[in-house]
């Protein structure tokens, strides 16, 4: 930690303890987990987009301040799926397992014809 002069110091009581740490790929990162913490006093949560489109969504929740909204209404569904043990698909979920199909097919296939 840097002080107001620009000296660094360290301070052992900011350290904490936890049961294991790793490094796992998330998409095309890397990021080091750490689980088990004894005393945890903050959290991070990774947000991913499939494309660019949503990764400038999520920018603009930034942005905008409905960031916390949004925030509460994802762990809300992650919640509830965790309780009733159950998903219900949508958000193009059909169309995108039909897509897969076809592609599959497609590939067994000799030509266009």
């Amino acid at each position: 930690m840097a002080t107001a002069e620009g000296e660094e110091e360290f301070n052992p009581s900011n350290l904490g303890e936890c049961e294991e740490v790793y490094e796992d790929s998330v998409g095309d990162n890397n990021f080091v987990f750490f689980k088990g913490m004894k005393k945890c006093n903050c959290t991070s949560i990774i947000i991913r987009g499939a494309n660019e489109l949503m990764c400038d969504e999520i920018e603009r929740f930034f942005l905008y301040n409905q960031i916390h909204r949004s925030l509460h209404d994802s762990i809300c569904v992650v919640k509830r799926t965790l309780e009733s043990g159950y998903v219900v698909p949508g958000g193009g979920s059909c169309e995108v397992a039909l897509s897969i199909k076809l592609e599959d097919f497609a590939r067994t296939l000799a030509n266009k014809e």
